[in-house]
């Protein structure tokens, strides 16, 4: 595993880090055993930064991440999120009052078995109300709750607004080869300020992992808009174009996964993807992707199926 420097930290995280919304259980029923299993398998391969939020599984997720981590709490990284709680079931939380974002800070550190979290993020990607959450997260460092404090989103007018009093870590974008957009201003904006970069969606929901086809049918609550009656239909059968023409670019040796993986590393923004993992069997593929990465033919023509935002 190698790793990088995230931002303005100074903390080295591992290359490719784990995103742990997968276990829980929003994109098929996941078991505490193979949940512990998967994150345990992730940190013997070397991941050492570990991504949930209050909001997956309604706590499922922090609850699992915490206890596998528990053993070695103080030689990785925890980063949670608040901010969605409730939002897929339309009972979006209130976020009126720093006391709210304090209150989900207390509720995750229960759930996860820990005093303190690594670093703390606003899951509104566009908040109506990004001082309520600075002040939030500067209160709770200053308590010790957390040590650094971050923001989800594309939107570089909320990343700004979060980093009012220069203390915004971190940003998680969702960006990939079949999502450029965040190339047009905000990763180089991250860049520029020295901010960490945390990808979310590196794999597209499962899209460049190249296992699904036009015949493909979703349960998961998240992935349902690709069914023929879901609204994104037409989207995803115009990506999965696109993976069938960069399934030719896969070097001999290399997969699809790790294809996705090593190109959003080699964007000089990026301090570390979050790919999603439910099986120790992908914690191992993932995080045997940062051992590699793509020469500049292969850059080039991925360029060409998939055009760099402009």
């Amino acid at each position: 595993m190698k790793y990088r420097t995230l931002g303005r930290t100074g903390w080295n995280v591992s290359a490719v880090s784990m995103g742990c919304w997968g276990i829980g259980g929003q994109w098929g029923p996941v078991e505490e055993k193979q949940a512990v299993d998967t994150i345990r398998a992730a940190l013997d391969a070397g991941v050492n930064l570990f991504d949930t939020a209050d909001a997956y599984g309604m706590g499922q997720s922090e609850f699992y991440t915490g206890k596998a981590l528990k053993a070695v709490r103080s030689e990785v990284y925890i980063a949670t999120k608040a901010g969605n709680w409730g939002r897929r079931y339309n009972d979006a939380p209130q976020l009126n009052s720093i006391y709210s974002i304090i209150n989900c800070c207390h509720a995750s550190l229960y759930r996860l078995g820990t005093d303190y979290i690594d670093l703390y993020q606003c899951h509104v990607g566009t908040p109506e109300h990004p001082e309520i959450f600075v002040e939030a997260f500067e209160l709770l460092k200053k308590e010790g709750k957390i040590r650094e404090y971050a923001i989800s989103t594309n939107d570089l007018n909320s990343l700004i607004a979060l980093d009012a009093r220069g203390g915004c870590a971190s940003c998680q974008i969702n960006y990939s080869i079949l999502n450029r957009g965040a190339e047009k201003d905000i990763l180089p904006y991250c860049r520029e300020h020295n901010i960490g970069v945390l990808l979310r969606g590196p794999i597209a929901q499962g899209l460049l992992v190249d296992k699904f086809t036009a015949e493909t049918r979703f349960d998961d609550i998240v992935r349902q808009k690709w069914n023929p009656d879901g609204n994104q239909r037409e989207d995803f059968l115009e990506k999965l174009e696109k993976v069938a023409a960069l399934r030719r670019l896969v070097p001999e040796g290399s997969s699809m996964l790790d294809l996705a993986l090593q190109f959003v590393l080699a964007n000089p923004a990026v301090t570390c993807p979050i790919p999603g993992m439910k099986t120790p069997e992908q914690a191992r593929s993932n995080a045997a992707a940062a051992d590699g990465e793509l020469d500049e033919a292969t850059l080039k023509a991925i360029d060409e199926i998939c055009a760099p935002a402009g």
